[in-house]
């Protein structure tokens, strides 16, 4: 009897799971005109569209680069990266060949945004870079209600990394809408918060030579200076190709974040 109820259980999950799997792809249907912003959540105003939509028709006549924005009120309970991957490989952003599409997904009432990177451009666009974007461009408005701020300013943020790659400026394209300045380059401590750091950092230096004899900060000492360096941070030095309609094959790079 036992094996019988296991045997019908494995059948059942032979049975459904491909129904789970299609039911957590279900995204809207792919854009008849122009692709580049996708507003289904009423969050961004007519000019910030307007923006997006002429900076990213423009970059993809100079450098065939693809960047698409899509807003939704929800997910209904599907993944967020398997939403967003296949919203690039359904819609076809970036060049077939070079997969280098790029999508900035906000999903408004589960607080939740994505940005997915083709395999062509994961280089790039590393995930360390794409989350620093959504961290200090874009999340703090969010958390403000400012929706139509912070997205404006994450697609800023990626749209200069990109023309940066191709040693390019917005005064290049022939796009007369202003950006907002680039975001994220620095962060700004106050004192207080500066004061209670080193007011720490202090505490711990005293509790390390009196409790360890001053092993800890040998041992950090080391690790820093022997150990060698780490990478850069901000979001200069990436950057990607691109191409027409049908690509969007993917990688599943990029990262996650929630508020």
């Amino acid at each position: 009897m036992k094996r019988l109820l296991l045997f019908l259980v494995l059948v059942c999950q032979m049975v459904f799971a491909p129904l789970q799997a299609g039911a957590a792809a279900q995204v809207p249907p792919r854009p008849t005109a122009s692709i580049y912003v996708q507003d289904q959540a009423g969050v961004l105003s007519r000019n910030t569209r307007d923006t997006i939509s002429a900076y990213s028709t423009a970059l993809a006549r100079k450098t065939k680069a693809q960047i698409v924005v899509l807003t939704v009120p929800s997910l209904r309970g599907q993944s967020l990266e398997d939403y967003s991957l296949t919203v690039l490989r359904q819609w076809g952003i970036g060049d077939k060949e070079k997969n280098n599409g790029v999508l900035l997904l906000v999903a408004v009432q589960d607080r939740k945004s994505r940005i997915e990177v083709g395999y062509g451009l994961e280089g790039a666009l590393p995930d360390g870079l794409t989350g620093r974007i959504q961290d200090q461009a874009m999340l703090p408005y969010f958390r403000q209600g400012d929706y139509d701020r912070g997205i404006l300013n994450a697609y800023s943020a990626i749209l200069q990394t990109v023309l940066k790659e191709y040693n390019l400026t917005p005064q290049d394209l022939p796009v007369q809408k202003a950006l907002p300045a680039k975001q994220g380059d620095t962060v700004t401590i106050s004192p207080l918060m500066a004061g209670i750091g080193l007011l720490g950092i202090l505490i711990l230096f005293l509790l390390d030579r009196v409790l360890l004899g001053g092993a800890l900060f040998r041992f950090l000492f080391y690790l820093f200076f022997f150990r060698g360096g780490g990478r850069g941070g901000g979001f200069g030095g990436g950057g990607f190709g691109g191409g027409s309609y049908g690509g969007g094959s993917g990688g599943g790079g990029g990262s996650s974040r929630s508020w």
